[in-house]
């Protein structure tokens, strides 16, 4: 999921996350936040920490969601 600023400027893409076998994590969401076209920072969150920041980017900050694809991502066993 991919939600954007009033402006376009910050951009932060939501991620599912799986391991190196393809086996998706249900609880660990890659977030990417990016500004200007530029990574910022990359965190994997817990998936109600992401449902409340998806909350709070639009009811608080007006971002609107600007692509629903949720594409899992492969991340480390650090990572986790």
């Amino acid at each position: 999921m991919q939600i954007s600023s009033k402006d376009g400027n910050m951009v932060v893409d939501f991620y599912p996350t799986k391991d190196a076998n393809n086996k998706v994590y249900s609880d660990k969401i890659l977030k990417v936040l990016s500004f200007r076209g530029d990574t910022q920072k990359k965190m994997v969150i817990s998936r109600d920490h992401f449902y409340y920041q998806v909350r709070e980017y639009i009811l608080t900050h007006k971002y609107s969601v600007t692509d629903d694809a949720m594409l899992p991502q492969f991340i480390s066993s650090e990572a986790v």
